[in-house]
């Protein structure tokens, strides 16, 4: 097991570090929408996994396109073990995705 400080939530990226200048946070709820300095529900993605992420509210910019690589953050939960991300794929298939184990389940 990794103890890297920063690691890509995104469902099978393995990208790690420990330099935070070398991860991006995802805002769940895009800036565009809300650009409240209270908006800081966020998620670490690396920055190619970052490009993948799609918003339909969002008009312009990065998470507008819509990808089969792509997928659509539904939610970010507390969980026993830490956290669970509920993620769309393209095709609609829901996901949730544990990022401490690395571990992915169908909706």
């Amino acid at each position: 097991m990794s103890n890297a400080k920063y690691k890509c939530w995104f469902p099978d990226c393995k990208y790690e570090t420990d330099k935070k200048s070398l991860i991006e946070f995802h805002h769940m709820t895009p800036r565009e929408i809300n650009p409240s300095p209270l908006n800081k529900v966020v998620i670490p993605l690396c920055p190619t996994c970052h490009k993948l992420i799609y918003h339909p509210l969002v008009k312009c910019g990065q998470h507008t396109l819509n990808t089969e690589k792509s997928i659509q953050i539904l939610g970010k939960y507390k969980s026993t073990t830490g956290w669970t991300i509920h993620y769309m794929d393209y095709y609609g298939v829901k996901w949730f995705y544990d990022p401490d184990d690395r571990h992915k389940f169908k909706d």
